[in-house]
């Protein structure tokens, strides 16, 4: 598998992993393409495709700091799922110093329990912290349940976290036009 920065140059990449992305995301966890091609343009975030020779296997799309990465979308083509290329993806965002931090749905369905059970196994320890974001204006912000790798995060590292959502993530989301 190869990791490859997105390159938003290469129409036909770029066409395949928006193509995913869209496809993968409910509405209210989506960025609007123009706030996400400015989050493209950030130091700190790292959008991710992964391939094997020219198809695509999936994303990965994180954001780095000094301390800590935070996983902000994780997919894999439906028809490539079970095989194993999720579990490779979330090894390579571990294979770091960092502190890893996620979140996921909260937990209501047999899916939602299944993707907790994968990031277990994956190394992620579901931790007391709750997390909400909305990235656009037409969505209703979700609260999330955080997982952390290696181990479970401090309320200092949640708070750690929550500051750098504030300043950098949220510059992301759809906002409100000035009049």
């Amino acid at each position: 598998m190869e990791f490859l920065r997105v390159d938003i140059e290469n129409s036909e990449r770029w066409d395949k992993v928006w193509e995913l992305y869209e496809a993968s995301f409910p509405i209210a966890e989506l960025r609007k393409k123009k706030d996400h091609l400015r989050a493209c343009q950030d130091p700190y975030f790292f959008p991710i495709s992964v391939w094997e020779g020219n198809q695509l296997i999936g994303i990965l799309f994180y954001w780095e700091w000094p301390t800590y990465r935070y996983l902000d979308y994780l997919a894999v083509l439906p028809e490539l799922r079970d095989h194993g290329y999720g579990f490779q993806m979330l090894q390579h965002l571990r294979d770091t110093e960092h502190k890893v931090i996620l979140e996921i749905d909260p937990l209501t369905d047999e899916q939602s329990v299944r993707r907790l059970h994968f990031y277990e196994h994956a190394g992620y320890t579901l931790t007391p912290y709750r997390f909400s974001l909305a990235y656009r204006l037409d969505a209703e912000p979700q609260e999330l349940l955080i997982m952390s790798s290696p181990e479970m995060i401090t309320k200092e590292q949640y708070n750690d976290f929550l500051d750098f959502i504030g300043e950098h993530v949220i510059l992301y989301c759809e906002k409100e036009e000035a009049q």
